[in-house]
This record gives C-alpha cells, sequence and structure tokens, in this order.
C-alpha cells in the first residue's frame, strides 16, 4: 500500500513539473501538455524557465547567472525567461547584471514585466541579436556579467555561453563557490 500511495505522488509530481493536467475533466490522469504550458514554452524556444542562480566560468572567474536548477537535471544556464516567467532570483540576477553592467536603468525587483524586457531588448539590439526582450542563451552571451573579487572590486565579464560548467547555487545570498577547473 505505502509504495502505491509512493508511486502516486510521484506521478502527480512529475505532472505538474512538466506542466500536465493533473486530472481531466472525469477525474482520470490526462498526461497531455496543458494549453498554458505550451504557451509559455513557446516564448523562450522550449527552454526551461530560469528558475534560480547558477555559478558558471568565465574566463576563470565564477560568475552568477540565472539558471535552470531542475530536480530532474544538472543545473545549467541554458534556459529562459520572458514578461511575466522566471523565477524571482534569476529575474533579481538578471536585473543586477543589466544595471550594473550594461548600462540599463532597471529596478531590480525580481519581476520581469515591461521595464525588464525592454532593458533585455535594448541588450539584444546593441549586440545585433534578435530583439524581442526575451532573456535566453543568446542573450546569456551578449551581456556582461558583474563578479566581486575578495577584495571587494566589482568587475564585469563578458562571454558567457550556456554550455559553460554550472554549479548549483542556493540563490539569495550570493556567496563563493568552487567550481572544478575546465578544459
Amino acid at each position: 500500500m505505502g509504495v502505491a500511495i509512493l508511486v502516486l505522488f510521484g506521478l502527480l509530481a512529475l505532472a505538474a513539473a512538466g506542466g500536465c493536467e493533473s486530472l481531466d475533466g472525469n477525474g482520470d490522469f490526462d498526461f497531455g501538455t496543458s494549453s498554458e504550458a505550451a504557451a509559455s514554452d513557446s516564448t523562450t524556444n522550449g527552454l526551461p524557465t530560469c528558475d534560480g542562480v547558477v555559478v558558471i566560468d568565465i574566463d576563470s572567474t565564477p560568475v552568477r547567472v540565472p539558471g535552470d536548477t531542475g530536480f530532474f537535471s544538472e543545473p545549467s544556464s541554458s534556459c529562459g525567461m520572458s514578461q511575466g516567467r522566471g523565477d524571482e532570483d534569476a529575474v533579481v540576477v538578471l536585473q543586477d547584471a543589466l544595471a550594473r553592467c550594461n548600462r540599463e536603468g532597471v529596478t531590480v525587483d525580481g519581476e520581469y514585466g515591461p521595464q525588464t524586457a525592454g532593458a533585455v531588448a535594448d541588450v539584444q539590439q546593441r549586440a545585433g541579436i534578435t530583439s524581442d526582450g526575451e532573456y535566453g542563451p543568446a542573450t546569456l552571451e551578449v551581456m556582461g556579467w558583474p563578479t566581486t573579487s575578495d577584495s571587494g572590486v566589482t568587475r564585469c565579464v563578458r562571454g558567457a555561453s550556456s554550455s559553460a560548467a554550472a554549479s548549483g547555487d542556493s540563490g539569495g545570498s550570493g556567496g563563493s563557490s568552487s567550481l572544478p577547473p575546465t578544459d
């Protein structure tokens, strides 16, 4: 009996994580993709939503960027956000980078609203990439990202790649991370 309950909860968790409807109108499971999930996936080319913060290595410097920290996958900086879509911690990291390293007058409030979408579109336009105001791997690569040295000096680094090694970050506090060397 206990195993059956665990399986049921596991199926419910998978259905919720995958954007699936848990029950159809007849009380049965319906594992088809919901129209809401399909619509939100199409806004960022099917990328997972940035649901947290990851640390990647840019020019041997650990940098915090929005990331996919999904329960069933390795942390990755390959994710997307758009207006109304994105975890608060991920949006804060994006907004901080927009303000500190990309000359954008954006409020750091954790909400991916029209102001943030406009700032992302400005960065995209200056970089010569599709200017749609949606954050994704191409925008990650062209943006400047703040990093602070041990002496407290902040500088901006560019050239991030969504294929860079990432490690999970608990969000919030901005502590340091020891990353393995990359080849």
